[in-house]
């Protein structure tokens, strides 16, 4: 009888804790600059943009005819 060598358990390495902090600033980084476009998106002149002042992004909206 021929035996196949024994192979021993598998273990699964985790990845580092400093992977988990890059991709955490990664993403901190993409929502920032997200926002960022968002907010000048808003606050361009037309007709790049909406040309809204920062107090008005924190009014109620106004529908027409009021």
């Amino acid at each position: 009888m021929t035996q196949s060598p024994s192979q021993g358990p598998v273990v699964e390495v985790k990845p580092q804790p400093t992977v988990y902090t890059v991709l955490l600033v990664i993403a901190i980084l993409a929502l920032a600059v997200a926002i960022g476009v968002v907010l000048w998106k808003l606050m361009a002149a037309p007709p790049s943009g909406y040309g809204l002042k920062v107090g008005q992004l924190f009014q109620p909206l106004q529908g027409p005819g009021r």
